[in-house]
């Protein structure tokens, strides 16, 4: 390859290319995924045998693993998918099934970017003459070790005691756990939580093993903290354990918002008259920014605490979405905005998504770009305006403040038309 060839390409890049084209004969495909555009790039065109069409998408959309891998091994590519979102250390194996009728042993190995903020560069390579020593290995990493993988807050608590009985640096510095100098009880961890909340959390941890929401825990110095939590809950060495990952949220004031022009008075009428969100989503699609042009146009209602989203769209690629379509909150846009802070997504090309909700909703429906809006109350998420498009690319940052001026008139009729939100909501820094 020559010079001229990679004078494009950031740094990372080349050496990953140079790398990989010393494998040799070693199946192995290397990629990047943007986790703010949601989007992936394969780096080398490594093809797995007979997986060679199956790995690409099941990188990209998590829901076809049903047909490839091992029953037994679904969970771990969910735990995979779970971990990229969140940019954090993965090493994992897993069986996958190939055209051929062989099953394989694949090896994933994910980290973030050294050199872009919200990107993640991941190898997956078929390991089968070594899986076995893999996962000998992985057996025998302690619980200690075992959380001091990942940057943000993480603990672990053993059920039987209620008990913190491992914690890495980040949860010992924020919240001052260190079960070495004596056992903090779950209880009063979370003691700011009312106990009708909780409770829904464990029987939720009962059925389905996990739980996605906002917890309060008091920091090093007894201060409330509200972070936005990952609860797992799991059997190791004969031990019952619940896994805490916690993403405290900034605190967050008032400050002046930029200023965004309003629609045109007729506009700002036709949202009045609107008698329930059809109407005012119907209000937005016949009015695009000069210029521009929409598809469709979609609401999100977000129930964190409840794990799900509920869509309501107008327009003709959601002809046949229901009103409060329900959805996981996990691997949804409000997921997204609420792990980073965003205060709009864009998507450019559906097609290269790794994002679970486009591949069940937005790509079956033709929709291939989108700019996403948010709406916090008090700080909390609470819905997400999307105006989207039948055609790629048809979103810009540089296109995006007259759909913020739209998403800021509609946030102001909302409540009238919808009782799960306060008279006067209106948009908070997240």
């Amino acid at each position: 390859m020559s010079e001229t060839s990679l004078s494009g390409e950031l740094p990372y890049d080349r050496l990953i290319r140079l790398v990989s084209g010393d494998m040799g004969s070693v199946p192995a495909l290397v990629w990047r995924a943007d986790l703010v555009k949601n989007e992936i790039t394969f780096l080398t065109d490594h093809a797995i045998p007979g997986l060679e069409d199956s790995i690409p998408r099941l990188l990209q959309d998590a829901a076809s693993a049903e047909s490839i891998l091992a029953a037994q091994d679904r969970a771990v590519f969910t735990r995979f998918h779970e971990r990229l979102r969140h940019r954090q250390p993965v090493s994992e194996v897993f069986r996958a099934h190939g055209r051929d009728g062989l099953m394989r042993w694949l090896y994933i190995l994910g980290t973030p970017d050294p050199e872009m903020t919200f990107c993640y560069l991941g190898l997956l390579a078929d390991c089968t003459g070594l899986a076995n020593g893999v996962l000998q290995r992985g057996n025998e990493t302690g619980l200690a070790d075992h959380v001091e993988l990942f940057d943000n807050p993480v603990f672990m608590v053993d059920i039987a005691s209620r008990r913190v009985c491992a914690a890495n640096a980040a949860a010992r510095t924020t919240f001052g756990l260190n079960p070495k100098n004596g056992a903090v009880d779950l209880s009063m961890l979370f003691a700011s939580n009312s106990d009708i909340y909780m409770r829904d959390i464990y029987e939720r941890l009962l059925f389905s093993r996990a739980w996605n929401g906002l917890l309060t825990i008091h920091d090093n110095k007894g201060r409330p903290l509200v972070c936005m939590s990952r609860v797992r809950a799991y059997d190791r060495d004969g031990r019952s354990l619940l896994w805490f990952s916690m993403n405290p949220r900034p605190s967050t004031k008032d400050t002046e918002k930029p200023f965004v022009s309003s629609p045109a008075p007729t506009v700002l009428k036709a949202l009045s008259r609107a008698h329930d969100i059809r109407g005012l989503l119907r209000v937005l699609l016949d009015s695009p920014p000069p210029g521009h042009h929409t598809d469709a146009v979609m609401l999100s209602q977000i129930f964190i605490a409840e794990g799900r989203v509920a869509v309501t769209g107008i327009g003709g690629p959601f002809e046949s979405v229901s009103d409060n379509d329900t959805h996981p909150y996990q691997g949804s846009i409000a997921e997204n905005m609420v792990l980073f802070d965003l205060d709009h997504v864009i998507v450019e090309d559906t097609s290269k998504s790794i994002k679970p909700i486009d591949w069940a909703l937005f790509i079956p429906k033709g929709i291939r770009s989108y700019v996403a809006l948010p709406l916090y109350v008090n700080t909390i998420l609470r819905e997400v305006v999307i105006f989207c498009s039948t055609t790629p690319h048809a979103f810009s940052e540089d296109s995006i403040a007259p759909y913020a001026s739209l998403a800021a008139s509609l946030w102001a009729e909302l409540p009238r038309v919808l009782s799960s939100l306060p008279p006067g909501s209106s948009p908070t820094t997240p």
